[in-house]
Order: C-alpha cells, then structure tokens, then sequence
C-alpha cells in the first residue's frame, strides 16, 4: 500500500495552540480537492490552492487518543479532474492541513483520501462527533454498488444500440 503525504499548516498549528491553551477546539469542516501539484510546505495558506471540488469532510474516525482520520470522499459523478493535492479547511476558511495521495486521483472514479492527524492529545482539541467505521463501510459499499449497475447499464445500452444498427429485433 502505497502512502501519501500530509501536514499541519502554520496557521492550522496556531488554531491547536489556541484552542489548547484557551479551552476552546478546532473543526476541520471542509475540503478541497486540487490538480496543482503542490509542494507541502506549512506556509501554505488557503489563497495557494485552487480547487475544482469543495466539500465538507464525509467522515473523521477518531485511531486512538492522539490520532484522527479524516476521510474526503467524491463519488465518480462528480470526480471531473484530477487530485495531487487536497486542503482541509476549519469553519472559517483557515487552511489547516494539507495532503497529497500516493499519486494522482483520476477523475471519473471514486476519490477517497484517508488523512491522518497525529498530534499529542490530540482528541482533546478537536470537535468532532464520533461516526463508526462500519456505517462509512455501508456507505462505501452502497455508493460502490450504484457504481457498478450504473455501468452495467451503460454496457447492456451500447449493446442494445450496436444491435438496433445492425437491424436486429
């Protein structure tokens, strides 16, 4: 398998560090799926990535008391470019992490990027509700069936056209 590449932003560290010090918490609400072919930098900030998707996060998955997964999920219908870069976005357009997948999202299929936050009691500053793996599993599983009778309806459609030209009732 295969791993990308993900990082805290500077100003994403600064929300930690405020709302660890103030009692408060960050939430990554959103996303934005990128075909720029970003270096990772914590500099980066919201202006440097321009995206063709928007979205909000589909599901974060808390690992263990230090580490948070956040999925960012764009079904085939709507995968109309390529992703080399993702950015994660709190409530208020603050660009807090930054990822990059193995390599290069396709468009036209399913687009799930798994990112992981690893950061020192990290549970205890994000504001999150809890949504169990196994229901993002019968997500998963129902959108990969429409998925799959969709284009089997595709293909008994261009067969039945293939046939219709040919004069065959």
């Amino acid at each position: 398998m295969s791993l990308g590449k993900a990082l805290v932003t500077a100003d994403g560290i600064n929300a930690i560090l405020n709302a660890a010090s103030s009692g408060s918490s960050v939430k990554p609400k959103y996303f934005k799926c990128s075909n720029q072919d970003l270096v990772l930098d914590a500099n980066l900030s919201a202006k440097d990535i321009n995206g063709w998707r928007t979205q909000d996060i589909d599901l974060y998955q808390v690992m263990d008391e230090n580490t948070i997964e956040f999925v960012c999920d764009v079904v085939p219908t709507e995968a109309v470019d390529y992703i080399k870069t993702i950015g994660l976005y709190l409530d208020d357009g603050t660009l807090f992490m930054v990822a990059r997948p193995p390599y290069p999202f396709p468009p036209g299929l399913r687009q799930t990027l798994k990112v992981q936050l690893s950061y020192s009691a990290v549970t205890g500053v994000m504001d999150f509700k809890y949504v169990s793996h196994q229901e993002t599993e019968q997500d998963l599983n129902l959108l990969n069936s429409n998925v799959v009778q969709g284009n089997q309806i595709l293909k008994n459609t261009i067969k039945i056209e293939k046939l219709k030209i040919k004069g065959v009732n």
